[in-house]
């Protein structure tokens, strides 16, 4: 029996999310089309015969601009260090830019083995690939392989196994054997109002929200939640809400869903919106809603 820990990093938005998914056959990681959307470490399980593979989706590695983005850089800097192997992930329909070399530094400076990902080959050409391998080669340096994938359909997932197999360090497994993740039953709950939000509004809002658990009730195989949604500005807490409501309940509605279907519990949300001006700059607002600030 091996296991061992297999960090996926990246610039933000990728495909990181959308590959864990994939790669454990479970819905782990919230997934939408904002850069940023993941803001934690999220590990997901995936037991292949004797091997157990732990794959940590991480924050998109950026230069930050708030506390809150500091907080998702640094994260996903301190995973480089504590894994067996790194999947640096790149989308293949971009050319190789300023983020992504910002990354591959972090790495070097982990000197854990790292494979480029490349993501995205179903909309890539032969010849767009072979340019894209030179690329790599030219801007980022030797690297220990390259694995061509398209997250969004599966192509090539089963070589990303066959790779980490060989990079497994522990001989025992670290979770049971019917774990996709370990994630909690609150931080599912948060996490998937939060990707709600995401797929329902645009520009700026998404990245001022953030979601809190005020109070819990339960009662044997049933949950009752009181949340706090906090936008930084009055104007997006009036979009969040929608006409007469009619935006937030239907947040609710699909949030809830989706929770009872993961959890196999049945959930009652009741949700608030709330303003809380600059909260990705204010580190005591951070700490309260779990966000680790760590000072150098």
């Amino acid at each position: 029996m091996k296991s061992g820990f297999i960090a996926i990093v990246g610039r933000p938005n990728v495909g990181k999310s959308t590959l864990i998914n994939k790669l454990i056959e479970e819905k782990v990681a919230i997934v939408s089309d904002k850069a940023g959307t993941t803001r934690d470490q999220i590990r997901g399980i995936a037991n292949k015969g004797e091997n157990q593979y732990i794959f940590i989706d991480t924050p998109g590695i950026h230069k930050p601009k708030h506390l809150l983005g500091e907080h998702m850089t640094n994260l996903a800097i301190e995973t480089l260090n504590e894994c067996d192997l790194i999947l640096f992930i790149l989308d293949g329909t971009k050319e190789i830019g300023t983020g992504d070399m910002f990354v591959s530094e972090n790495i070097k400076n982990s000197k854990t083995p790292t494979y480029i990902v490349l993501n995205k080959i179903d909309k890539m050409s032969n010849e767009d690939l072979e340019n894209k391998e030179v690329e790599i080669k030219e801007k980022l340096g030797e690297v220990e392989g390259i694995i061509t994938i398209s997250a969004e359909y599966g192509i090539g997932v089963h070589k990303i196994f066959e790779v980490c197999s060989n990079y497994l360090s522990n001989d025992l497994w670290f979770y049971p054997e019917d774990y996709y993740t370990d994630l909690s039953v609150n931080k599912i709950v948060i996490e998937t109002i939060r990707e709600k939000i995401l797929l329902k509004t645009r520009d700026e809002i998404p990245h001022s929200i953030a979601v809190e658990i005020i109070n819990i009730e339960s009662k044997e195989d049933k949950r009752k939640y009181d949340i706090n949604i906090y936008v930084e500005r009055n104007s997006q807490k009036g979009i969040i809400i929608g006409n007469n409501g009619s935006l937030l309940k239907q947040i609710g509605i699909e949030a809830r869903r989706e929770i009872e279907k993961l959890t196999d519990l049945k959930i009652t949300l009741k949700l608030w919106v709330k303003v809380s001006k600059n909260w990705r700059k204010n580190e005591k607002m951070l700490k309260e809603l779990g966000y680790e600030i760590k000072r150098k």
